[in-house]
């Protein structure tokens, strides 16, 4: 019997890669900026599925550059505010 996924997050991330795998450049972009802001694998692989999601609701069948970089810089800025709300306690 197989069964339906309702939510993109129940999906696997090596299905997520295979299904919507990024470009050679999209890689080097995140890693390149992975790098400069330190982020964990963790964090990259919530970035992937965050621009997954952002070229679903863009009705995109593959993940764009501009869902990437607005994916990063979205965790720029939550950080930012992590740290400035951080500062001010």
């Amino acid at each position: 019997m197989t069964r339906k996924v309702s939510s993109i997050c129940l999906v696997p991330f090596q299905i997520l890669t295979e299904v919507s795998p990024l470009t050679s450049d999209q890689r080097k972009m995140l890693m390149s900026v992975a790098a400069k802001q330190n982020w964990s694998n963790r964090v990259q692989i919530k970035i992937i599925w965050l621009a997954r999601t952002i070229s679903d609701l863009v009705g995109e069948k593959v993940i764009t550059d501009n869902a990437i970089w607005e994916a990063m810089s979205l965790r720029r800025r939550g950080l930012h505010k992590q740290q400035t709300m951080a500062r001010e306690t």
